[in-house]
């Protein structure tokens, strides 16, 4: 068994926001199902809805406002709920977004909302999966064409809104939905015939408001925000330390019964989209399977294993794992443990999610708990992505990408994000470059970049074994040289620019959404 780390975790800034209007609309959350079976315990975990492509199209109506404990939320079909889209690679997603938030009072903040669609090698230009130019006024509606590419590797992207300065807190309060593409039956056979459960892991403020003028926030240091630290232990110590700010949230609920029967093996897909937070899954020390990350087949990489034998998942923000778990005889634990993120990252306690138990015990389950459940099946064709399915040649370029931070805010080759500016970087479709992420600060930073994925090849130095794709990863803090001195960490990528899909320009940010609203993110541009 390995631990497979992908990721560890940065600080929280708290974004300063203030409504000048009032709520949306007032439409109760969608409540999870419950079971009967007069034993004590959480409540079975709460199946989100789903929209299906039919004839090659999945048409989505999504509405942002405020839920009614003035929270940014997204609403479908009159529920405070966003579905999840089920497509095949080839369909299309269709998708009318309509931005009924309010103004915002704080100055430089952007009050305007769109969409990303994580993880999908789609075109960046309007009207497809663009975040920069796209943008739907309070008020105004905005709508989508994203293609899916037939080359598309089946697995589990997102959609979240991805206006710069209002990321965090719109994300942070739930504002995100699953995109499964189709298909990982032909891709990873041991899937076949299971069931799946969709998991959407949150880390929900505690408060629904935020006080205005403390944008000082984003110009204090990282010691600055965490307080002394003690060199003596990691963290400051303080990664275990309870949260008190954001409660960690499953599909909605606090806490859910995940149904298995005994032996059973089943799909779990789960999506990290808290803003900040990272997830270290573990199910009572059971050995997991982890076949697909962030939305692509561990095997798709040439000379990547079929699967991965884990003892624990460490997801960070934005970052998907689908892995294969087995039902006990007992009932099993599902908990993200303690994780240490750097002497200045976030606390990240231990938490248990859930528990998985054997659901033919449960007197009167609920339809929604049980036939809303998928079952992975193989389709009858699906194409392998050429350029998925290929090793990388030699990169055309070599570059250095530089992430740092000081008492005024975060950067990228050391600038801060604007959107008026020029792409700091034009790369040429169909070649591939290999980038030197270089980590000047003592917190992790979530590196991802949009419309591709990359293969880390080495970390500090140290070869990665069992390379494949992924489209966030995280950036050790600086660490000490042998003289003392703190010296940054290097994390080496090969980022595929092969596809002609995704010609245009689009962003590359730290997905800890807090610092990407306070600068750290910036364009490229691929000709």
């Amino acid at each position: 068994m390995r631990h497979v780390a992908l990721s560890a975790t940065a600080a929280i800034l708290t974004l300063a926001l203030a409504s000048c209007g009032g709520g949306g609309g007032s439409s109760a959350p969608v409540a999870p199902a419950t079971a009967s079976s007069g034993v004590a315990g959480p409540a079975p975990l709460n199946t989100l809805p789903e929209v299906d492509s039919v004839n090659g199209v999945a048409t989505v109506n999504l509405i942002a406002k405020f839920d009614a404990n003035s929270r940014p939320a997204f609403y479908w079909q009159g529920q405070e709920v966003a579905p999840t889209i089920r497509v095949h690679p080839g369909d299309t997603i269709q998708l009318s977004f309509q931005n009924s938030l309010p103004e915002y009072c704080d100055v430089g903040v952007v009050s305007n909302a769109n969409l990303h669609f994580h993880g999908l090698s789609s075109s960046p230009n309007a009207p497809g999966d663009d975040v920069i130019d796209t943008n739907a006024a309070p008020g105004a509606a905005v709508n989508y064409t994203v293609a899916i590419n037939p080359d598309q590797p089946p697995g589990m992207y997102w959609y979240h809104p991805h206006a710069h300065g209002l990321a965090s807190w719109e994300v942070g309060n739930g504002m995100a939905g699953v995109i499964i593409v189709e298909g990982i039956g032909n891709a990873v056979p041991q899937t076949v015939g299971l069931r799946e459960r969709v998991i959407v892991l949150g880390d929900v403020p505690n408060s629904s408001t935020f006080e205005a003028g403390e944008t000082s926030v984003l110009r204090r240091t990282s010691a600055a925000r965490r307080g002394t630290q003690d060199s003596d232990e990691p963290n400051g110590g303080n990664a275990c330390a309870p949260e008190t700010d954001a409660t960690p949230m499953i599909n909605g609920s606090t806490m859910a019964a995940i149904g298995i029967k005994p032996g059973e093996t089943e799909l779990l897909r789960v999506l990290n989209a808290s803003g900040h937070r990272h997830f270290d899954l573990s199910v009572d020390g059971q050995q997991l399977q982890l076949v697909a990350q962030d939305g692509v087949p561990i095997n798709t990489y040439p000379g990547a294993p079929a699967t991965l034998a884990v003892s624990d998942v460490v997801i960070p923000p934005a970052g998907r794992a689908e892995f294969l778990v087995t039902g006990g005889m007992a009932p099993e634990a599902l908990i993200s443990k303690c994780y240490q993120s750097g002497p200045a990252g976030d606390t990240n306690p231990e938490v248990a999610l859930g528990v998985l138990e054997n659901d033919s015990t449960w007197a009167n389950q609920s339809t929604a708990t049980t036939t809303a459940v998928k079952r992975v099946a193989k389709l009858a064709s699906l194409r392998y992505s050429q350029y998925y399915h290929s090793a990388m040649p030699a990169p055309a370029q070599e570059r250095l990408i530089h992430f740092s931070e000081d008492a005024n805010g975060f950067y990228i080759n050391g600038a801060a994000y604007d959107p008026n500016a020029a792409p700091q970087i034009v790369a040429q479709s169909g070649t591939t470059e290999e980038w030197t992420l270089e980590n000047d600060t003592q917190e992790v930073h979530s590196f991802h970049i949009h419309q591709v994925h990359f293969i880390v090849e080495s970390i500090n130095g140290v070869t990665q074994p069992n390379q494949h794709w992924l489209d966030t990863f995280d950036l050790p803090p600086e660490g000490v040289g042998v003289t003392g001195q703190l010296i940054p960490s290097q994390t080496k990528v090969l980022i595929d620019f092969r596809d002609p899909t995704i010609r245009g320009t689009f962003l590359f940010h730290c997905h800890i959404l807090d610092h990407e609203d306070g600068g750290m993110m910036a364009k490229i541009t691929v000709l």
